[in-house]
């Protein structure tokens, strides 16, 4: 006997293949604006068209999502659900956008110099938003529920890396001015993606118990 899917499951598939498509270009994207950053290489151009596509896609979700809603009636557990995906497309969309602002600092300001002082900790932050945005998308694909909390510590420690750096940078008497502006700039924006990383951790919790949580 042959089963066949409910259109609403067939949608909501359609729905989840366009998140993850989402979540690798938000990999790539800061990957390539990382890169960047360290080495001063000019790669807006492309950070520019791959935000844009994850607009885009973020669009289509949302779209999809009130057409699925208000054709199909879904009940609980598939509303949950495709309110998260809404939720989850936007803070999809803001990876991208924050790696692009990452990108736009040196269109903006032009080269800096190095800083000399070896507390600050820029890359190591950089490395840890990495894993918790690879962990998220990880998340979205396999609805693995011990992932949520690995999520939340990773994101508890880019906090205080965050405020480290940032106390390092403000005690700085001699850097350039331009080198504080840029790193303090970059760990902001860092700092925002792993927050979305973790409102992304809460929807997911939401569509599949029901429950809300709050990690951060």
């Amino acid at each position: 006997m042959i089963i066949m899917s409910r259109p609403l499951d067939v949608g909501i598939d359609q729905i989840n293949t366009l998140i993850l498509k989402m979540g690798k270009l938000a990999e790539d994207s800061l990957a390539l604006a990382l890169k960047g950053f360290f080495e001063m290489e000019d790669v807006h151009v492309q950070l520019r068209a791959w935000s844009n596509t994850l607009l885009i896609l973020s669009e289509e979700v949302e779209d999809r999502a009130t057409e699925l809603m208000a054709l199909h009636q879904p009940m609980a557990g598939d509303l949950r659900n495709l309110k998260a995906y809404i939720k989850i497309a936007y803070d999809m969309e803001r990876f991208g956008r924050y790696a692009l602002d990452i990108s736009d600092i040196l269109i903006r300001l032009g080269s800096w110099k190095t800083f000399d002082n070896g507390d600050l900790s820029v890359d190591v932050m950089g490395e840890r938003v990495k894993q918790i945005l690879s962990l998220t998308v990880k998340l979205a694909k396999t609805r693995e529920q011990s992932l949520i909390w690995t999520i939340s510590e990773i994101e508890s420690e880019i906090d205080d890396l965050y405020l480290k750096n940032l106390k390092t940078l403000g005690e700085s008497v001699n850097a350039d001015a331009k080198t504080v502006i840029a790193n303090l700039l970059t760990i902001r924006y860092l700092e925002r993606i792993a927050d979305h990383a973790s409102y992304v951790a809460e929807s997911i919790t939401y569509a599949e118990t029901g429950k809300r949580i709050t990690l951060r």
